[in-house]
């Protein structure tokens, strides 16, 4: 299948393993299609490159996407989107009232969760899932539930001082093991350091999540990664997807960090190619 888009980041699915969809946006709209490991995926960058907020032509795209007019004025361009701590809106500055009653001023969970070591993150309520997949992790339990996004933003940082709050992509990809101790564990530490003023958020029923990727057996990873900022093909058979990562024989493709470019795509599934129909 041969198509032309802008791209969008992947669509993962809570299915064992993880399924994905790569998105993409054409002048008639969204498009999404399943992408899987064994299928043959090549990207050629046009060179074109559109803000995914307002579709304005550009040279050069920011924060995964936006054109600099739109990281200029949108709320969820603003810093306090990455620093949640540092929410403005009970000072009547935030860019957009709407955007932060819909997104910020609403509940929030706290979270501990293993990508590439145990990592403490937040999220809004109903988002926890897609939030764990997006950063490949393969556990992941919800420690607290706060009222707004400031204070999940708070208690991050607090827990932060003793523990990573960034998942470090290298090692997410190549760890297949999972943790190094019980996750139940390690949250039953960080709610027991919890700083009193916030204990009345603590869940006393954490649940683990767990997730598993597909990944085909025994290939050589290389941690390579491959950008869509030339005119140069890339891709392959896709060996493995995690997060938001395609894994090729010859790198990976941080495809979240290329949306907005525009590419011609070479897609043939593995259950379309000529191996697969003799089977």
């Amino acid at each position: 299948m041969l198509w032309t888009g802008d791209l969008r980041e992947l669509e993962p699915g809570l299915d064992t393993p993880v399924s994905y969809r790569l998105r993409y946006a054409t002048a008639e709209g969204p498009c999404s299609v399943p992408v899987s490991i064994g299928d043959t995926l090549f990207f050629r960058p046009t060179g074109e490159r559109r803000c995914i907020a307002c579709g304005r032509r550009v040279k050069k795209l920011y924060q995964n996407g936006y054109c600099f007019p739109c990281v200029q004025t949108l709320a969820e361009c603003d810093l306090c989107i990455v620093k949640p701590h540092e929410c403005h809106f009970h000072l009547g500055t935030c860019r957009d009232d709407d955007f932060a009653r819909v997104h910020c001023m609403v509940p929030h969970y706290v979270y501990i969760a293993w990508s590439s070591g145990f990592k403490v993150g937040i999220t809004r309520k109903g988002r926890e899932l897609r939030r764990w997949m997006d950063q490949g992790a393969s556990e992941a339990a919800v420690i607290a539930e706060v009222p707004d996004r400031k204070t999940a933003g708070e208690i991050e940082v607090h827990i932060a001082r003793g523990m990573a709050d960034k998942t470090n992509w290298r090692k997410m990809l190549a760890d297949e093991s999972g943790p190094d101790r019980p996750l139940l564990e390690v949250v039953q530490e960080v709610q027991a350091a919890m700083d009193d003023a916030y204990r009345g958020y603590l869940v006393s029923d954490v649940k683990v999540q767990r997730f598993t990727y597909p990944r085909q057996a025994e290939f050589a990873l290389r941690l390579t990664a491959l950008g869509l900022g030339s005119d140069e093909p890339i891709g392959g058979v896709v060996r493995a997807i995690k997060g938001q990562y395609l894994v090729f024989d010859s790198g990976v493709l941080n495809v979240k960090r290329w949306a907005g470019h525009e590419v011609v795509a070479d897609h043939v599934s593995a259950s379309c190619s000529p191996a697969a129909r003799a089977n």
